[in-house]
């Protein structure tokens, strides 16, 4: 018989419902922010892009980078091809946004809006007909306002008086970068006050990277040819991180002294995360078989339904924090797909790692398909990307799920295609957006209050049907 059999359902993000808290006045999307640490290195959101070799290359690294979040760079990847996306994203230049959309001073709110979810801008300058600045719409101040739709987007307008601006049109890139040294932005107008270009300090701040590596022969090799190009953090990226390979790795990395924290993945289990804790890892990569595109749990029923996972992890990191004093972050890879997922998963895991997500953007590595099946690079025409896993017959990634020859291998993954749902920024900052809400439900100003003081329900299958979905009512399509 086996040695243990446990008969309680692994369970996932979707079965759970978030309770509600006191919420503050000040609690609100405007003053809640979403920073995170993975060990040493900070992101000014909780997302990975997968080290997928159809979703993250450098347009996807460089995408989610700019928002505050981190690609990791696929290990399927040369060293060479690593090292020359590291390079361009960490010499990746600033430049001035020109001719921004914007709005006409007669529009209503409802206009301005319907512009920041097609563009995924949170700011929309306004102008006259003559093109002159007047002020700008703010898409979260409008959010805590009580504006409504039809009123005049001047009733809701920032003035130019109030707003970094200035009249020099020839300004610098240099010059700019010093502005930004003390604001978010900075409005560029000719000596008429003509709106002529902005330019964001999220532009000119550090985009960080991460670089995944196997347990196999010439890992070193790639860490020090990457750490070299500027990468910040380093994951070692094997389908089942419970082993002796990936304990060598992590005390030989720590040998190498470079400052950077390494990730340790893939583990479903308590005694995983804990080996891999005391094995030195800085952060803990969550999940087995919950990818979209894993077939891992058909092929040799191995893996584990990824909130049990994650909530069998987090008992260990608790256990570990108590006997070592220090905190190992955490990071859920597979099973996230939207908004409720991630927020359910937030709840526990300091970062949230996905490929089909990220897989349905312009920026993904994928090949890009018309509605005809044609491939295409006219982004208007996009209706499909291509996807893959790293354990499918066209990837072959024999070090990330073991294989030690080509003749041992099988397929644990699909190629297929998903929707494509266009550039990564509008739909990323919508679900932040959603995200920052459930944590002012809860009363949470950052992710640490949420860790802390989040309730989580699980549901029955019938609650799902009722709270979880619309019911009893046909939806117009």
């Amino acid at each position: 018989m086996a040695k243990k059999v446990i008969l309680e359902a692994g369970r996932t993000f979707s079965e759970f419902s978030l309770l509600t808290d006191f919420t503050s006045k000040d609690c609100n999307l405007n003053n809640i922010n979403l920073k995170s640490n993975l060990g040493q290195l900070s992101l000014g959101i909780p997302f990975l892009s997968a080290a997928m070799t159809s979703v993250t290359g450098y347009e996807m690294a460089l995408a989610l980078g700019k928002e505050g979040g981190l690609g990791v760079l696929p290990a399927r990847l040369s060293v060479k091809e690593q090292v020359d996306i590291i390079n361009k994203i960490k010499g990746y230049e600033m430049g001035f946004v020109e001719d921004p959309v914007s709005v006409r001073d007669n529009a209503t709110i409802d206009e301005a809006v319907r512009l920041v979810e097609k563009h995924g801008h949170s700011k929309i300058p306004v102008t006259d007909r003559n093109n002159v600045f007047l002020g700008l719409f703010n898409f979260d101040k409008y959010l805590e306002s009580n504006e409504t739709p039809a009123e005049n987007i001047l009733s809701i307008m920032t003035s130019v008086e109030e707003l970094p601006h200035t009249k020099n049109s020839e300004i610098t890139v240099k010059q700019a970068k010093k502005e930004l040294e003390e604001n978010n932005y900075l409005i560029v107008l000719d000596d008429l006050g003509r709106l002529v270009k902005i330019a964001f300090k999220k532009d000119v701040e550090n985009i960080v990277v991460g670089a995944a590596i196997s347990t196999h022969k010439g890992w070193k090799k790639r860490v020090k040819a990457c750490d070299e190009a500027g990468a910040d953090i380093f994951v070692i990226d094997t389908s089942d991180a419970y082993n002796e390979f990936t304990s060598k790795v992590l005390k030989d990395y720590a040998k190498m002294k470079l400052g950077k924290p390494i990730c340790a993945g893939n583990v479903i289990t308590y005694e995983g995360a804990k080996f891999l804790m005391n094995s030195g890892a800085d952060v803990i990569k969550v999940g087995m078989s919950s990818g979209s595109i894993c077939t891992t749990q058909r092929e040799k029923a191995t893996g584990r339904a990824p909130m049990t996972a994650l909530m069998e992890v987090e008992r260990a990191r608790a256990d570990y924090l108590k006997e070592s004093g220090k905190y190992v972050s955490i990071v859920i890879d597979g099973g996230v797909s939207d908004a409720g997922s991630m927020i359910i998963a937030l709840s526990i895991a300091d970062a949230v790692m996905m490929g089909g997500y990220f897989n349905h953007f312009f920026e993904a590595e994928g090949e890009k398909y018309d509605a005809n099946m044609q491939q295409t690079t006219h982004e208007p025409d996009i209706k499909y990307v291509a996807t893959w896993g790293e354990g499918s017959a066209r990837a072959r990634n024999l070090d990330r799920y073991g294989h030690v020859a080509r003749k041992t291998f099988f397929a644990e993954g699909e190629e297929g295609t998903v929707e494509n749902w266009g550039r990564l920024k509008p739909k990323l900052k919508q679900d932040i957006r959603k995200i920052k809400a459930a944590l002012s439900n809860t009363g949470c100003m950052n992710l640490k209050d949420y860790h802390e003081k989040a309730t989580i329900e699980l549901m029955s299958p019938y609650t799902q049907s009722i709270v979880g979905d619309t019911h009893d009512m046909k939806v117009k399509e």
